[in-house]
């Protein structure tokens, strides 16, 4: 685990933890930071006010505070400064404590509102930013908020989070296996499901499974999206979305293989049902322990 999630004046929301937790790991991993370790804290408008009012001396409501535990050297930040990050080494954890991100829940969702996307997003942007926050970074000089601001970008891509540059958030991916899943030829098991890829340029390739009298040539709906995508000359996925009719449709195990040949790990897996709300794993925590194309590199020379 790279984070400690507490909820504060808020109410608790299990599937924050997996996400959240995803988008701390990956800041952790693009400043080149082992075995960090952070405490995200979810409040409401009061509870990040009085802590603005304490810490700070600002008697107003922000959405989000961060409270590093490493002093770093003006200009450098955690990846420059691995001596440092290691004095915060809890033997407790077995990782390095960066600090504290405080997240006010009820401006989160104001400012998603606001923004025109998911709240989802919103926490993930603001973790990341408070993440950052923790390893060194700052805006308020304009030289320093571009490095940070590009650094939170690329986080955002991976996550497949970042809108500016036409790639689609969770929401959208998720609508689009929802109107894949119209599509979908499932006669035998009336069980429908759509699917929908993000692959690392930003492009999307939908799915349905469609059945089969002999059962065994069936294809499902991730697997058809996949085809879809490898057909097109795309081998890297950032993102897949998958959406059941009457249920959330976890993907079947060669489904998960066959994501795992073309995507990270850390791939986000979307899975929910049609109409209703949608969980995110990775891919590793659907497929641990995995074997892959790595798995073979050099055995036929």
């Amino acid at each position: 685990m790279n984070i400690e999630l507490i909820f504060e004046n808020a109410h608790e929301d299990a599937s924050l933890e997996g996400f959240l937790d995803r988008v701390a790991g990956v800041c952790f991993e693009l400043e080149g930071v082992d075995d960090a370790f952070m405490t995200v804290v979810i409040t409401d408008d009061q509870g990040i006010r009085t802590l603005n009012r304490d810490m700070r001396d600002v008697d107003r409501v922000t959405d989000v505070l961060s409270f590093p535990t490493v002093s770093y050297p003006a200009g450098k930040t955690a990846g420059q400064c691995p001596k440092r990050v290691r004095r915060e080494y809890d033997p407790a954890l077995g990782k390095c404590n960066l600090g504290d991100c405080v997240i006010d829940l009820e401006q989160a969702r104001r400012q998603a509102e606001e923004f025109g996307h998911s709240l989802m997003r919103e926490l993930g942007y603001l973790t990341a930013h408070s993440a950052f926050h923790l390893m060194g970074y700052d805006h308020m000089e304009d030289g320093d908020k571009r490095v940070m601001r590009e650094m939170e970008k690329r986080a955002m891509r991976v996550l497949s989070l970042w809108r500016g540059d036409g790639s689609m958030d969770y929401d959208v991916l998720f609508k689009r296996a929802c109107e894949a899943l119209d599509n979908s030829y499932a006669p035998y098991s009336h069980f429908k499901v759509g699917a929908c890829i993000l692959t690392e340029d930003g492009s999307m390739f939908s799915g349905c499974n469609f059945e089969n009298a002999s059962l065994g040539a069936t294809i499902c709906a991730e697997r058809c999206a996949a085809s879809c995508a490898i057909a097109a000359g795309k081998r890297r996925f950032a993102a897949i979305a998958i959406a059941g009719e009457s249920a959330p449709a976890w993907p079947c195990g060669i489904c998960r293989q066959v994501l795992r040949e073309f995507s990270p790990l850390s791939m986000p897996v979307i899975v929910g049902q049609k109409g209703g709300e949608y969980r995110v794993l990775t891919l590793e925590e659907l497929l641990p322990r995995s074997f892959g194309p790595e798995d073979l590199q050099g055995k036929g020379e």
